[in-house]
């Protein structure tokens, strides 16, 4: 029935065998790509940049394909959107706001826990004024995050009412998590540091 394509039918298959191989092997990288750039908080501009870098690698290291000079370059470019996907990212516009006020305000909550608690971290210069930047981060899909961040991260927890507000957030905070659809760069340092406890510093 594939004799039409080539006289041996085994030499067909062969082909028709590779070329789905290599349609699920783009599937396959593309969805890895991705994954890759929602890490980093980038999006799929990100992802299709990273894709191309792949396909500019090909070509720079096949034979005669381009010039030495513009080969060389090529692939340097090639190199870096590869391994440094957040400068990637960073080109394409940075990590977008739900990525970015996830992690300020992990961050912040883990560092008010390191300060000595709300009514000693309220008095720290760099919780202070990372505290009144949490306005900026405000915006579609983070409003009600941010919100419940700023009522409670400085509040006392034994505040009537602040228990609901901490679950709250809590809930917030995994919605915000489930939304960015890949586990984020910075999230395994902060379980690392929380791990380890305050430092003596």
């Amino acid at each position: 029935m594939l004799t039409f394509i080539d006289p041996n039918p085994l030499v067909t298959l062969l082909w028709v065998a590779m070329a789905i191989g290599i349609v699920i092997l783009s599937v396959v990288l593309w969805f890895s790509l991705r994954t890759r750039a929602r890490r980093y908080g980038g999006g799929t501009i990100a992802a299709v940049i990273m894709a191309l870098a792949i396909v500019a690698l090909l070509a720079s290291l096949m034979p005669g394909l381009l010039p030495f000079d513009i080969g060389i370059v090529v692939l340097l470019f090639a190199l870096l959107a590869i391994y440094r996907p957040d400068q990637v990212v960073k080109v394409t516009g940075g990590p977008n706001l739900r990525w970015r006020a996830l992690r300020e305000g992990r961050e912040l909550q883990l560092l008010v826990k390191e300060r000595g608690g709300p009514s000693l971290a309220s008095r720290n210069p760099e919780v202070q004024e990372r505290f009144e930047k949490l306005p900026e981060l405000e915006g579609p899909g983070t409003a009600e995050y941010i919100g419940l961040l700023r009522e409670t991260l400085l509040a006392d927890p034994d505040e009537p009412g602040m228990p609901e507000k901490l679950e709250q957030l809590a809930a917030a905070d995994a919605e915000l998590r489930a939304s960015l659809r890949a586990r984020p760069t910075w999230e395994k340092e902060l379980e690392r540091r929380a791990a380890d406890g305050p430092s003596e510093a």
